[in-house]
């Protein structure tokens, strides 16, 4: 078939096609540690402020980056290439040998690499200390921009918090959204801002000295007036309180905002371009998760911090509450299932002429549950979210980034979702009930969709004579009612994976493999080579989940022979 189709194409075509879908040079293999911190966070001056144009930032997203990707030659190719194997863009830069990413200003390994209890989930990037009640909240800033009001606040220990309500008619759903996810993006290993859900009274806030409010009409000194006047556009609970999401100010001092593609360019450490960080990319699928629609730059936070007598720019993820059917307009079903500009979407109501309705249409609240919006798994399809615009970074996502971003979603247990849930303070047990169940559910989701398509075999030890390895599709039950069977072949190999020659195929229902039998078993004639001229051993594996199915993708695992060390991992 494949020659079918290249003997279709004009010569010039087939010469470009094949340098596309020809294998990349690899890297040679190494025997020395792999890389798990990046050498991000040197010493650098403090950069200015960046804060992109919330109208640019609109057009270039929806607009100038997706043109550029349609009409890249290179791209295209690569696309058509991936027809045969491979993907349509380059891997990811910021992976080390295990395809993992390094600890680094923009994420730290947590749950997808090491066990995290349910309490520590709850904890999320804090102390886990709330805001102190013993006293009155001394307003010190005042925000009266934007779709919701907001104050900075002083506690009675004289901790700084970001003060925000809901909006009117959604007690608590943005506010229950922001602790929560917060919780979830943190323990997945992204840096996050503190959150808090609270209550407040009037009493329990006072005005501060030297307050500005800044109004159309200028500015002028806040009064306990002006309090009680934004005070009254919010809608209190029946006891008179206000619910309020508390947000801890972050240590440092602000720099504005991280784009989605391309580098800072006066942050040296920056140095790897945006679209092709695999923590951002893989941030699609921990968005569609969740639905956080709102995904912009305006919702991102770089700050210039100073951690062991270093100054560098640390990169967060904030303002999170425009999901799980959340927003601060209210509830409403189309976030998530279309772009703010969505061609495709407008064209087909168009050419519909009324019969054919959109996905998002179908969608209902749950019945009796006011504190949730219109979120569900049903319908759910992790490749068809789509935030309020397309960004450069998640159109670069990869079948490995999506594995990456998966096999992470899939180590939160019930247990650990359901501890961020309660978080969330929902004042009917039945909504948080049904939260944790609908969390779940898209995650495996998730998992199946991205397990399908690579190989989930994993977290590998040497032991002795054996290779043991996780099969994260079983453990983390994303098919139940199956039973595995796994096979392996093993070569020596070169530095540049050179192969000396194959050993037979071998089955086993038992996640291990005896490496040890190339240099005594049946298949060493076929695999052995000298070890000074194949200092390592490659293996590779594939699963079969049964019910007529196929094996499934190959990965290589290489060892070397010398140190018994574990050196690259393949997908």
């Amino acid at each position: 078939m494949v020659a079918t189709l290249l003997g279709a194409l004009p010569a010039a075509t087939v010469g470009l096609l094949c340098l596309v879908m020809a294998a990349p040079a690899e890297a040679q293999l190494r025997d020395v540690p792999v890389i798990w911190y990046s050498d991000d966070m040197r010493e650098i001056p403090k950069p200015s402020v960046r804060e992109p144009s919330l109208i640019l930032d609109n057009v270039s997203e929806a607009l100038l980056h997706p043109i550029g990707r349609f009409t890249d030659p290179g791209r295209n190719l690569r696309k058509i290439g991936a027809l045969f194997g491979g993907d349509h863009v380059q891997a990811a830069a910021d992976i080390n040998a295990l395809d993992e990413v390094p600890n680094s200003s923009w994420f730290s390994n947590r749950i997808g690499l090491f066990p995290m209890s349910p309490d520590a989930v709850a904890r999320g990037s804090g102390d886990g200390v709330p805001p102190d009640h013993s006293g009155p909240w001394t307003v010190v800033k005042a925000k009266t921009q934007g779709v919701t009001t907001g104050f900075t606040v002083k506690d009675a220990r004289g901790t700084r918090f970001l003060l925000k309500f809901d909006a009117p008619g959604s007690h608590g759903m943005s506010i229950a959204a922001t602790s929560i996810v917060s919780r979830l993006f943190y323990s997945a290993g992204y840096n996050t801002t503190e959150e808090y859900r609270s209550s407040v009274r009037r009493e329990g806030l006072v005005v501060g000295q030297g307050v500005q409010l800044k109004t159309g009409h200028g500015a002028h000194l806040m009064t306990e007036a002006d309090l009680d006047s934004l005070l009254a556009h919010e809608e209190p609970q029946p006891d008179g309180s206000w619910d309020v999401n508390m947000s801890k100010l972050y240590s440092g001092t602000p720099v504005g905002r991280f784009g989605w593609n391309g580098r800072r360019k006066d942050d040296p450490n920056d140095h790897v371009n945006h679209e092709d960080r695999r923590e951002l990319r893989g941030l699609r699928m921990l968005a569609a998760w969740v639905c956080h629609y709102d995904a912009k730059q305006g919702n991102s936070l770089d700050m210039y911090v100073e951690e062991d007598g270093r100054h560098f720019v640390r990169h967060l993820v904030q303002d999170v509450g425009a999901t799980l059917g959340a927003s601060a307009l209210g509830a409403f079903p189309r976030p998530g299932y279309e772009y703010t500009l969505d061609a495709p979407a407008i064209g087909g109501r168009l050419l519909g002429l009324g019969v054919h309705e959109d996905e998002w249409r179908r969608l209902r609240r749950p019945e009796g549950l006011d504190e949730i919006g219109y979120f569900q798994s049903d319908i759910f399809d992790p490749l068809e979210f789509k935030p309020l615009q397309p960004n450069a970074a998640w159109a670069n996502l990869t079948d490995r980034d999506g594995y990456w971003a998966a096999k992470i979603i899939s180590a939160f247990t019930d247990q650990q979702i359901g501890a961020a849930v309660a978080t969330g303070g929902y004042k009917d047990p039945a909504a948080a009930a049904y939260m944790t169940k609908t969390l779940a559910e898209r995650r495996d989701k998730i998992a199946r969709l991205w397990f399908d398509r690579v190989p989930p075999l994993d977290f590998f030890v040497l032991d002795g004579g054996l290779m043991r390895f996780h099969d994260l599709g079983v453990e983390r039950n994303v098919y139940p009612g199956t039973t595995a069977r796994y096979r392996s072949r093993i070569a020596a190999v070169t530095a540049d994976q050179k192969a000396a020659g194959w050993s037979d195929w071998m089955e086993s229902s038992a996640t291990e493999v005896p490496v040890v039998m190339l240099e005594t078993g049946p298949a060493a004639a076929a695999a052995q080579g000298p070890a000074d001229q194949y200092p390592f051993l490659a293996v590779e594996l594939q699963v079969n989940r049964g019910q007529g199915q196929e094996w499934s993708s190959s990965m290589k695992v290489y060892v070397a022979r010398g140190s018994g060390r574990i050196v690259k991992v393949e997908r």
